[in-house]
């Protein structure tokens, strides 16, 4: 099974459209780095940290070496938080693809080969997989357009939205 390292920008996301229930149902795993779950994961709407939990989301930490690439990622990249690349290393650690929506984090991914996901690529699978329909995937991606928030490229979900009213 295919497991997702996911930074805070897709779950917390996910949570304002409270589709997390939902991501989860999808087959893959997802984890996130302890780092992240325990300083970045506070407001998650209706879900708790332990829902989360309570949907398989798999909680990691980092070895020695891991910390040290974490480290050794946000010197090369500034404006990477540490809790960024801690997710970055704990991907490339561990063989498996980054899910996220932040642009530093998908330039360093695709610098040092690590694969990526993103929100739109998750909303994709869940379409696919028919645990959302069209019309509910529709107004998933107008909610994202019309949130000035959403880090989710404009264009992409204009692309996105038109296709599925045609």
């Amino acid at each position: 099974m295919k497991v997702l390292v996911s930074d805070s920008s897709v779950l917390i996301e996910f949570s304002k459209r409270e589709l997390l229930d939902k991501m989860f149902a999808l087959e893959f795993q997802f984890a996130v780095p302890d780092l992240l779950f325990h300083e970045e994961l506070i407001d998650l709407g209706s879900y708790s940290r332990k829902d989360l939990l309570g949907f398989g989301l798999r909680v990691e930490s980092l070895d020695a070496e891991g910390v040290e690439m974490a480290i050794a990622y946000q010197s090369e990249r500034p404006a990477l938080s540490l809790v960024d690349s801690f997710a970055l290393a704990l991907a490339d650690r561990q063989g498996w693809h980054l899910l996220t929506e932040d642009r530093t984090m998908r330039s360093v991914a695709e610098s040092k080969g690590i694969a990526y996901m993103d929100a739109l690529w998750i909303i994709d699978r869940m379409l696919d997989a028919h645990i959302l329909s069209a019309s509910q995937v529709a107004a998933v991606l107008e909610a994202m357009r019309d949130d000035p928030r959403c880090p989710v490229p404009k264009p992409e979900l204009a692309i996105r939205i038109r296709r599925l009213s045609v």
